[in-house]
């Protein structure tokens, strides 16, 4: 399967259809590599949690009383029952079932109508997993092995740093998800496809950021961030994190998607925003082109595609303006079938726009 992933053409339509695929895709990335999993702002305070999945592994993202934050695997250790089901805060995590008891460091605390020495409480506590955090990002590892996300961002890092992602405010209340008929890769690719603008969204983006504005920055199989002109502000750039996250980031605010597979034609995608004001209401954020209409758009496309994996057909090749969906082939080549990244391509310094082609 992975010498019919090319850098420079299309992926072949049935990777978006093939069980086998989907599930070499949930052992070899899913469950290997570093996925997105929550903002700090949906963690903020000591005893905050949420429930995400890494590929299939249920896990509570947490912050302890210490402020570190933890991903615990959110699965009673006594006979497996979810521990919870939705956001929330708390000082402890009790089964549904029995009661076993955790504290929001993942120590069993308590067994109801345990015998005294029955249950050795320091090995039944909830597994943990890597936990990094960047620019005011989550992200979690189930393989203790994974290349520091460090390492994982170096070539764009210049690009990002400048922009102080840091400083914005999520709208945890804002974030939206939702379950599309389509495979994730599809989802991904749409996502970082600045070339279909001035089809798919004629009247939503097309206007304040054009098809022809767009260019490369600087990216590799790891990550990728790419730039854009947008009207009557300064430039945007997207940044790409393979395999669940991809951003939108402006001046002062910056809409985000990650994406979770559920199986091989369903994925839900979850979608944010940021921005500089806080208030009590939420956070005030001005995003060009920005509407319901938008996520409408690129779901309708994104499931238009999916329901023609059955066809035959042969990949056309990419664009120059479509070289950022290149990076997302390589690094699917990467994670597998061993194919390793090759060193990252720099188009622009920071701060500044490539020399347009003759």
């Amino acid at each position: 399967m992975p010498n019919r992933i090319e850098r420079g053409t299309a992926l072949p339509v049935d990777l978006f259809g093939d069980e086998a695929v989907f599930e070499l895709e949930i052992a070899d990335i899913w469950h290997r590599d570093w996925v997105f999993a929550c903002t700090t702002d949906a963690v903020a305070e000591p005893g905050d949690f949420v429930p995400v999945v890494i590929g299939r592994q249920p896990i509570i993202m947490v912050r302890g009383d210490d402020f570190k934050v933890r991903a615990l695997e959110n699965v009673c250790a006594h006979r497996g029952a979810p521990l919870v089901d939705c956001a929330g805060r708390a000082s402890r995590f009790s089964c549904p079932y029995h009661a076993w008891t955790y504290d929001i460091e993942g120590e069993l605390l308590s067994v109801p109508y345990a015998q005294p020495d029955e249950i050795n409480h320091s090995e039944h506590g909830l597994a943990s997993f890597l936990v990094e955090t960047w620019n005011g990002l989550i992200f979690v590892s189930l393989n203790a092995d994974v290349e520091p996300l460090h390492e994982r961002v170096a070539a764009i890092e210049p690009h990002v740093k400048p922009l102080g992602l840091g400083r914005l405010h999520h709208d945890v209340a804002g974030t939206m998800s939702e379950q599309w008929q389509a495979n994730w890769k599809l989802i991904v690719a749409n996502a970082l496809d600045s070339y279909s603008h001035f089809r798919v969204h004629a009247e939503t983006i097309e206007p304040v950021s054009p098809t022809d504005g767009s260019y490369y920055l600087a990216g590799s199989a790891r990550a990728t961030v790419t730039g854009g002109e947008s009207m009557e502000r300064a430039d945007h750039v997207v940044i790409s994190l393979p395999p669940s996250f991809v951003a939108i980031v402006y001046p002062d605010a910056m809409l985000w998607q990650s994406v979770r597979p559920v199986n091989v034609g369903h994925t839900e995608v979850t979608t944010g925003v940021a921005g500089e004001a806080a208030t009590d209401a939420g956070v005030i954020v001005n995003i060009p082109g920005w509407d319901a209409r938008f996520v409408d758009e690129d779901r309708a496309i994104c499931e238009r595609v999916q329901s023609n994996v059955a066809a035959r057909w042969r990949p056309g090749p990419l664009l120059e303006i479509e070289r950022a969906l290149g990076d997302f082939h390589a690094y699917l080549a990467w994670r597998l079938g061993d194919v390793p990244p090759e060193p990252p391509v720099f188009s622009a310094a920071p701060g500044s726009r490539p020399e347009p082609s003759l």
